[in-house]
């Protein structure tokens, strides 16, 4: 957990671990009794995202072909976030499993039976010879329901405590993002402040032209309308590619700044929800689960409403379309050569 943004959550009770055959069922049952939707729907657009990535990392796409230029700028965004790992979807999958077997243990029903069967021992005498098979009994199956509910407890105790740990993990894990993306932030604005590798950029393009006019002139000459002409065209092109660059730059930081805002929010209410559990805990010795309820919403929205945009297509350039989007495609890789650089407090580069 110190050496990357979702590494290997440690310290899990192995014990409460599901074999994949249990969670796999689990994840595609009703997501309530009677609803169509599945808990793996919940799951489902990040998984979707969590595919793309890694194909993009791989230097593909899962739809087969090269990634356009806003999906490039997106996906590669996206994966050096740390946002998208499987790490995280593993620890929301088990969050819900657990959570729901937490549901499923039923403490009123042992307490009851007690309850009852109490109060029809203390209407027997051990005076009435009549009455000892019966108080025999009675007292055999209290004993049996105490151990019951002891076992019942300490299970709710293990759940608890394994829900409050992998809440706990996603957290700080979000809080590392949440760096990430303001160290991010702050390094594309030196980026455009600097204004070095696009003042490189427009230069390249000129000098592809003068390249071109002195091809012209070794071929036969050119006029001095062409060259006129020429000069008004690298004029407005370059103008047009440090304006594209530009929006390119703001483009990058809001896809940064839109997961920010998304991480801090949940990490707020993770914060608040981790602490009514633990005051409770400490105030009876035992959440009541309403908690933990609240903290699978929270992680479900985490990963199911965030929807994050890509920048808009370059417009088309005329004739030279083709070399300001390799110059956008140029600064772009600058900008995330950068940025593989950039890390949060706390991590190094796993």
């Amino acid at each position: 957990m110190t050496t990357a943004i979702f590494g290997i959550r440690f310290h899990s009770n192995e014990s409460l671990q599901p074999d994949p055959e249990a969670l796999a069922a689990f994840l595609d049952s009703p997501r309530a009794p009677g609803a169509r939707e599945r808990h793996r729907d919940d799951l489902a657009a990040y998984v979707d995202y969590l595919a793309a990535i890694e194909a993009f990392e791989a230097g593909r796409l899962h739809t087969g072909g090269a990634p356009d230029f806003p999906e490039r700028m997106l996906l590669g965004v996206l994966s050096h976030s740390a946002f998208f790992r499987n790490t995280l979807r593993i620890a929301i999958e088990e969050f819900k499993y657990h959570r729901h077997q937490l549901s499923l243990l039923d403490l009123q029903k042992p307490r009851a039976f007690i309850r009852s069967a109490e109060a029809e021992l203390a209407k027997l005498s051990p005076k009435k010879r009549d009455d000892l098979p019966r108080i025999a009994r009675f007292q055999d199956m209290i004993a049996q329901r105490k151990r019951d509910l002891d076992a019942l407890l300490r299970r709710r105790e293990m759940l608890a405590g394994e829900l409050y740990h992998i809440a706990a993990y996603i957290n700080e894990n979000l809080v590392l993002i949440s760096r990430l993306c303001e160290a991010s932030i702050e390094k594309l604005a030196l980026v455009q402040v600097n204004g070095e590798k696009s003042a490189a950029l427009i230069e390249d393009v000129k000098r592809h032209f003068k390249e071109q006019v002195r091809d012209s002139v070794q071929a036969g000459g050119v006029t001095k309308d062409y060259l006129e002409s020429l000069k008004t065209e690298v004029a407005e092109l370059t103008k047009q590619l440090s304006r594209l660059m530009l929006e390119d730059l703001y483009a990058v930081t809001g896809i940064y700044e839109a997961l920010h805002a998304h991480v801090e929010g949940a990490s707020a209410a993770l914060r608040r929800l981790l602490a009514e559990a633990d005051t409770a805990r400490k105030r009876n010795g035992m959440d009541s689960g309403e908690s933990y309820g609240g903290i699978e919403n929270v992680l479900v929205g985490l990963i199911s409403r965030f929807r994050p945009q890509g920048g808009a297509p370059a417009p088309d350039a005329g004739p030279s379309a083709r070399l300001v989007a390799e110059k956008q495609r140029e600064m772009l890789d600058h900008v995330f050569e950068l940025l593989r650089s950039v890390r949060p407090a706390g991590t190094a580069r796993p």
